[in-house]
């Protein structure tokens, strides 16, 4: 399958986010860089026009952006280094990008061996409902084998997410590919009012799923 981009233009006084969930296929073929990891010795965040990460499970990533502007996104690891340091990380993200418009928040997943996993992401997902006027979530992954991907690009404003999970250890991975696998793959999903939701790059409308769109 190949990608689907969706363009906006910078002129506009429309200030969305584009999301847009695709196929492993499709997210291979995109042409990335930037890549943001997750462990102590290599860069957490990144401010850049265009970045990526990948492997998020008991983890929070995502980004803060002011559309055509400025963007930056991380990937934290849940332990008890970042737990720690939780308040130096957060006072880090905001004096890259002083004034974001919109953010998405990424990750997080109920597991007895990562304890911090649904703490960290609640306390970025208080902040920043607190100082981002328009924060989109995707919130703790459902299966305990299950992961995202993001992407990232300034240019058109969007976010390109590969999530897929299994439910047990003996079936296949089963990719996000439409409403029933989306819903599937995270507790609680919730688009910014304005932010705009694709899968495969087909749109999904507030009126076909209203509950996870704010303000529907």
């Amino acid at each position: 399958m190949c990608v689907i981009y969706i363009y906006m233009d910078k002129k506009s006084v429309s200030f969305t986010s584009n999301i847009n969930f695709v196929d492993r296929i499709a997210y291979s073929k995109l042409s990335k860089k930037n890549k943001i990891g997750f462990w102590h010795n290599v860069p957490n965040i990144l401010k850049a026009d265009e970045f990526y990460s990948e492997e998020i499970r008991t983890c929070t990533g995502g980004g803060l952006v002011v559309p055509f502007k400025e963007a930056e996104g991380f990937h934290f690891w849940d332990d008890n280094t970042n737990k720690k340091n939780f308040s130096n990380i957060a006072n880090s993200l905001f004096r890259f990008v002083k004034s974001p418009q919109r953010a998405l928040l990424i990750g997080s997943k109920e597991s007895e061996k990562y304890p911090y996993s649904i703490e960290q992401f609640e306390r970025f997902k208080k902040i920043f409902s607190q100082r981002v006027p328009h924060l989109s979530l995707f919130e703790r992954h459902r299966y305990p084998n299950s992961q995202t991907h993001y992407h990232y690009s300034l240019d058109n404003d969007t976010w390109t997410l590969f999530s897929e999970y299994r439910k047990s250890e003996n079936m296949p991975y089963i990719q996000v590919k439409d409403l029933k696998t989306l819903r599937e793959c995270f507790s609680n999903i919730s688009i910014a009012d304005g932010d705009r939701l694709f899968i495969r790059g087909k749109e999904i409308s507030a009126a076909s799923a209203p509950e996870l769109f704010q303000n529907a």
